[in-house]
């Protein structure tokens, strides 16, 4: 029963929509083989540096992962994930087991080791690593026997899997000075260690594995990404709690150095970089399952049917939230996180081809447009090199400098994701670039080149951004057009109203005096839609304020553009019965009734025209 609950609880982890964004790049890569028989060797998906090498051994589980997409779409890549992480917990389990752990412990130190590791339950070749340091466990328990040189094929298709099948060789060395201790098979340890540490190089990379894995240990010093820092509580509370209960029991037993040892040095790694917070927590799990078994002892004693409350208790945990939740049990795409809509924008005006994007939505874009676009980056971090880390990872940059980095770049236009929290959202100055998209969390820009102005023209939005860590993104109006823009100063204050009305969350006292001063603007300066648009717009607060007279002004000067408006027209109306001009507000209820009639406002119109 512990062993059944854990497995369900585990998949309940598992067992979600598709969030993790590096699986895109993966799909491509997989889907890029498939088609040609070939891997790319270089960084086929950029436009910024396409001939830089791409040393990504984990082939096996692109391709593996894109046939399974093949075969039945996110649903199937999830399904196999999930296969995978139960087939590494039973084994855990397993091998606890073996080591004199009891059911109910074991089955609670492995569930709280996959709360530990949720965040990584993902969709990516790390859950190799995962199944094979639980493998590299059982091996060291077994090294005095002669029973461990099956690691060398293991570490092999690892390899192939993952990167992660450096801490092989690192596991095993570790038992070194316990063999000089003990004066047993030294040798043949040693010569295990090494050829562990050679299996590294049995991949399509070679030698650029080390490559690899030296600069994911150097990124976050060059390029402050979330997945490469540090452990802290705020954003790690359950591995650390989990890490420390662990390490607290095995002082507490005094447990022996030899199994102390591995898990001491895991748990280094991990807090120095979160990545490795999965493969620690399941060691951790493994050395302490004994030993808790004998704390728990007595609650077994008192409680004889414990092992039967804890599988129960998982099922439960694992299975209520999902009944009462129409998405429950979805394992597609969410897609709540991918910029759609500002994609059909881009997309429909050419703005695709030499597009800046962030690093976190590369992925996507590489798998949604790959080979008809390229990206400016994505989260493949060795294939681009170091000097772009650097200027990527700059917390801030002048705009002059960063226009210019990316005129080097060849870089025309600019998707920015998440904008609220992106700082690069600030960089990209006015003067330069204008902003001509602006929803939710995404903005786009275009670089103030002459084969833009009319896209300019049409869409520019009179914004500009600074950034800071305490504040975030914050949005500032341009008061007037910066040079170079084509829009004129009329359309400009519109549009000015239109975002401090947005500001200010529906407010319209700002925004009114913008709209006043782009009627105020020379005959035809704007269209007749634009003018009768803004003349409507403040009728409507006039006779809201009821400001009779001034309302109808705006109102008449509304429709002498737009006739047939019968918004405009009922404002007019209720303008009209409020100055006491019974008479000319019937007619024009009535012209209103005539104008859609049959409909809830004509039905209306028709019913006041004849008070």
């Amino acid at each position: 029963m512990p062993l059944i609950g854990l497995l369900v609880f585990v998949a309940g982890l598992c067992l979600l929509p598709v969030t993790e964004t590096d699986l895109f790049f993966r799909l491509a890569r997989g889907r890029e083989f498939l088609a040609t028989g070939h891997l790319p060797r270089t960084n086929l998906f950029s436009f910024t540096y396409p001939d830089a090498p791409y040393l990504d051994p984990a082939w096996l589980f692109d391709v593996g992962t894109a046939a399974l997409f093949r075969l039945g779409g996110f649903p199937a890549v999830v399904i196999g994930k999930t296969a995978i992480l139960l087939f590494t917990f039973f084994l855990a389990y397993r091998l606890a087991r073996q080591q004199g752990a009891r059911p109910a412990a074991t089955a609670l130190l492995l569930a709280f080791a996959a709360l530990a590791m949720r965040e990584r339950l993902v969709e990516r070749p790390h859950i190799f690593s995962l199944l094979g340091c639980v493998v590299v466990w059982w091996a060291l328990g077994h090294l005095r026997e002669n029973k461990a040189f099956w690691l060398i094929p293991l570490t092999v298709l690892w390899a192939n899997f993952h990167a992660g099948a450096f801490l092989a060789p690192i596991l095993v060395a570790q038992a070194l000075p316990f063999a000089i201790v003990r004066k047993q098979a030294f040798a043949r340890l040693a010569v295990l260690t090494l050829a562990l540490g050679v299996c590294l190089l049995a991949t399509p990379v070679g030698t650029g594995i080390f490559r690899y894995l030296l600069l994911h240990g150097n990124i976050y010093d060059l390029h402050p990404v979330d997945e490469f820092r540090a452990m802290t509580f705020r954003s790690d509370g359950v591995a650390i709690a989990f890490f420390l209960a662990c390490a607290g029991i095995l002082a507490w037993k005094r447990t022996d150095l030899e199994t102390a040892l591995p898990t001491a040095l895991m748990m280094i790694l991990a807090a120095r970089n979160v990545r490795f917070v999965a493969e620690t927590a399941i060691l951790l799990a493994l050395a302490t399952a004994p030993l808790f078994s004998q704390v728990l002892a007595p609650l077994e004693r008192r409680f004889r049917r414990l092992e039967i409350l804890v599988g129960a208790a998982f099922l439960v945990t694992a299975i209520a939230p999902r009944l009462g939740n129409a998405q429950g049990f979805s394992l597609d795409l969410d897609r709540s996180d991918l910029p759609d809509e500002a994609l059909r924008f881009v997309e429909q005006h050419g703005l695709r081809d030499r597009m800046y994007n962030d690093f976190e939505t590369g992925a996507y874009l590489i798998w949604e447009g790959f080979p008809r676009y390229r990206v400016f980056t994505d989260p493949r971090l060795p294939a681009y090199p170091e000097d772009f880390h650097r200027l990527l990872g700059r917390m801030d940059i002048p705009h002059g400098e960063w226009t210019a980095a990316m005129d080097r770049l060849g870089v025309e236009s600019a998707l920015i994701d998440y904008a609220g929290l992106n700082r690069r959202v600030g960089y990209f100055g006015p003067n330069d670039w204008a902003l001509v998209y602006r929803h939710a969390n995404r903005r786009v820009f275009v670089r103030r080149l002459p084969r833009w102005n009319g896209l300019i023209a049409t869409y520019e939005i009179p914004a500009t951004f600074t950034f800071t860590v305490e504040e975030g993104a914050a949005t500032f109006p341009i008061a007037s057009p910066p040079n170079g823009s084509p829009v004129p100063a009329c359309e400009w204050e519109l549009r000015l109203a239109d975002l401090i009305f947005d500001l200010d969350q529906g407010k319209p006292k700002r925004s009114l005096a913008h709209v006043a001063l782009a009627l105020a603007s020379p005959a035809g300066c704007l269209s007749a839609a634009r003018e009768s648009a803004a003349a409507a717009w403040l009728g409507a607060e006039e006779l809201a304020a009821h400001h009779y007279e001034e309302a109808r002004a705006h109102l008449e000067r509304a429709l002498a553009l737009a006739p047939a408006e019968t918004t405009q027209l009922a404002n007019l109306a209720l303008t009209q019965e409020g100055l006491g001009l019974t008479d000319d507000a019937r007619k024009t209820w009535r012209k209103i009734a005539d104008l859609v009639p049959g409909s809830p406002l004509g039905k209306k119109a028709a019913a006041r025209a004849e008070r």
